[in-house]
């Protein structure tokens, strides 16, 4: 009966998107057949038509009839660039053995269900067919992507009951047992953000037997010789704050009425740069994480391997410690570029 009702409303809601969609194309195609009318007006008279600016368009859809969706997950890529930190455990990829939730090493030539969380951005626009493309890498940075899957899903406006939508894939992993990276990557024609389409998940667990020992490899892409520098942090991902936000936040303070959604985002965004900025986590006093070699210069597609141990300095210590390892490449400058990591859990019984 519950799944029953679920459906009608699901129809319903695409029923009204559908509808939607229409009288906006109706309204889009109206401004534009008004301004072609007005062009060949001026042609019949024997007027100039106006020059359009550069880089401009001749013709000006209302920013009320041309919306754009902004299909999205949790984009490491994209965070780091916006100066968040980030974590390798992806809370929008989850890998299952049979219903059962799948954390640490895979078993080889074993098959899993994989499960996209697609987001999306836009209130205003949903996204029929979005592409979902799964691949896995050997576990590490920059290593070779090999393909898995292509599925398309149907993705609501942002708060309908088709955000989020969920891709679904069965992966049999490679004979060789291991460790290995999962990315997912979002395709749409009309993206209003390219940049959050691609997620990776990539996480290592290990006992801890005075040190946990880890390691993984590190590829360079390029056709150049380039340097590369490795670093940790524990960062991890905040407990999500209530639906409902305390009295006076996301509301004008002015006129105590709810915040334009623009600034409403443009708030959480500076508050996420507030307290969730790279850098602000750092590997506490009390551990120590040894990585080996810190810095290194790879030839073009060489590929070698990074060893990492973790410790705590209390002997005592029971209980898990989660790191995160990043990978960056050095430009000639001295800027910085995150080209991959790992997120690392040591135990200890």
């Amino acid at each position: 009966m519950a799944g029953s009702l679920v459906n009608h409303i699901r129809t319903a809601a695409l029923l009204l998107f559908a509808a939607e969609f229409w009288k906006r194309l109706a309204a889009g195609l109206k401004v534009l057949f008004a301004t072609i009318c007005r062009l060949l007006c001026r042609l019949a008279k024997g007027q100039r038509l106006p020059s359009p600016a550069q880089n401009d368009c001749c013709i000006q859809l209302p920013p009320d009839i041309y919306k754009r969706a902004d299909p999205l997950l949790y984009a490491q890529y994209y965070l780091m660039a916006q100066g968040l930190a980030v974590t390798w455990d992806n809370p929008d990829i989850d890998i299952f053995d049979g219903t059962l939730p799948v954390t640490g090493a895979l078993q080889p030539a074993h098959t899993y269900r994989v499960r996209v969380r697609v987001w999306n951005g836009s209130y205003d626009a949903p996204a029929v067919g979005v592409g979902v493309a799964l691949s896995y890498l050997s576990f590490g940075a920059q290593t070779i992507s090999r393909p898995i899957a292509n599925v398309a899903i149907n993705l609501g406006a942002k708060g309908t009951i088709d955000c989020p939508a969920y891709a679904e894939f069965s992966w049999t992993t490679p004979a060789t047992g291991g460790h290995y990276c999962l990315q997912a990557q979002l395709s749409w024609g009309d993206d209003a953000n390219p940049s959050n389409n691609l997620g990776q998940k990539n996480v290592n667990i290990a006992e801890m037997r005075s040190p946990a020992k880890f390691v993984f490899s590190v590829r360079n892409e390029a056709s150049v010789v380039r340097r590369f520098q490795i670093e940790a942090d524990c960062y991890a991902l905040p407990k999500l704050r209530p639906c409902v936000p305390p009295r006076g936040q996301g509301r004008d303070e002015r006129t105590d009425t709810p915040q334009p959604r623009l600034a409403e985002s443009k708030a959480r965004w500076a508050k996420a740069l507030e307290e969730q900025a790279y850098g602000r986590f750092p590997v506490p006093d009390d551990w120590l994480v040894r990585i080996v070699p810190r810095t290194l210069l790879l030839q073009p597609r060489q590929l070698t391997e990074i060893a990492v141990e973790i410790e705590p300095k209390d002997s005592a210590f029971r209980g898990s410690k989660t790191f995160n390892v990043h990978v960056f490449t050095i430009g000639e400058s001295g800027s910085r570029t995150m080209t991959g990591g790992v997120t690392l859990t040591a135990t200890k019984g």
